[in-house]
C-alpha cells in the first residue's frame, strides 16, 4: 500500500508513525503545505530513504505569514534540492470561509508560481483545491503541467469529467470518502487507472473522522470500499493504485 499524501509534521511523533508504517506499507509520500516544516521532512526523507518520498509546496493559507521576499526564497530553495523531492504540493487556491480574507488575486500569483516551479522541475503538481474548482482549472488550462494531481478530490460529477478529459490529470481520494457518502457516486466514474489513494492523516480518520486519530495503513478502509462499489478484488485496488503512484511520482 502506498499513501500518495499526508503530513508527517503534523504528528507528534513522526518516527513512530513511520516505524510503524513499515509493517504495513509499501511507500509513503508526505506533503509539505507550510515552509517551515521542509527541513523537518527533508530529515526524514533522508533517514528512511526509499520509503518516505517528499513534496514541497505551499498551503494558500500560509500567503498571511509570509512575504513575497520569503516565498521567492522558499521556491529558490526547492530548486536547489529538487532531487530530494519526487514532488510540487500541496500548492493551489482555497476560497472557503477559513480563507475568506485572502486576497484571490494574490492566491493565484502564488498558485502560478509553483505551476511554473513544478514545470521546470519536471515533478507533478499536487493541488489543493477548496471551493476553487473553476479557476483553478481555467488557470491550469493556460498552463499546461505535465502532471497533475487533485489531492482530496472533493468536486462534483461535473468537475470530475472535466479533469478525466485531461490525461495528465489524476484524482487522489482520501479516507473521507468512506463517511460522505456524496463522494461515493464518484468512484464508480474514475477509471481506476486514474486514481491514487491517501490518508491525508492524521486528518479524515474513516473511523473517527473528527479526531487527529488518522493512520497511513488506514487506507485500506478506502481500498476496502473502492473494491465494494467497483465490484473488484480489494488486491487489485491496492495494486493498481500503488503502481499508479509510483508512476506518477517516479518512485525509486
Amino acid at each position: 500500500m502506498i499513501d500518495s499524501h499526508l503530513h508527517l509534521e503534523a504528528f507528534e511523533e513522526p518516527e513512530e508513525i513511520i516505524k510503524e508504517s513499515l509493517n504495513y506499507m509499501t511507500a509513503l509520500i508526505t506533503s509539505v503545505a507550510d515552509p517551515k516544516d521542509a527541513k523537518l521532512v527533508l530529515d526524514l526523507r533522508e533517514k528512511y530513504k526509499n520509503f518516505v518520498f517528499a513534496c514541497l509546496g505551499f498551503h494558500p493559507e500560509c500567503i498571511r505569514s509570509y512575504s513575497d521576499r520569503e516565498i521567492l526564497d522558499y521556491i529558490n530553495f526547492i530548486k536547489n534540492v529538487k532531487n530530494k523531492i519526487c514532488g510540487i504540493g500541496e500548492v493551489g487556491l482555497d476560497y472557503s470561509e477559513g480563507c475568506k480574507d485572502i486576497d484571490k488575486d494574490k492566491m493565484k500569483e502564488i498558485f502560478v508560481y509553483f505551476i511554473e516551479l513544478a514545470k521546470e522541475l519536471k515533478l507533478p503538481l499536487v493541488l489543493h483545491t477548496r471551493d476553487a474548482f473553476e479557476d483553478t482549472l481555467k488557470i491550469l488550462e493556460n498552463r499546461a503541467s505535465e502532471k497533475v494531481i487533485f489531492h482530496c478530490f472533493t468536486g462534483s460529477e461535473e468537475v470530475l469529467e472535466k479533469i478525466l478529459e485531461k490525461e495528465n490529470y489524476f484524482i487522489s481520494l482520501a479516507t473521507n470518502i468512506v463517511y460522505i457518502k456524496r463522494l461515493r457516486r464518484l468512484i464508480e466514474k474514475i477509471p481506476l487507472e486514474r486514481l491514487i489513494l491517501e490518508t491525508d492523516s492524521p486528518w479524515l480518520d474513516p473511523e473517527s473522522p473528527r479526531t487527529l486519530t488518522n493512520r497511513p495503513w488506514k487506507i485500506k478502509f478506502s481500498a476496502d470500499l473502492i473494491s465494494q462499489i467497483k465490484k473488484i478484488p480489494f488486491e487489485e485496488v491496492i495494486e493498481t493504485t500503488s503502481k499508479n503512484a509510483i508512476k506518477l511520482f517516479s518512485l525509486k
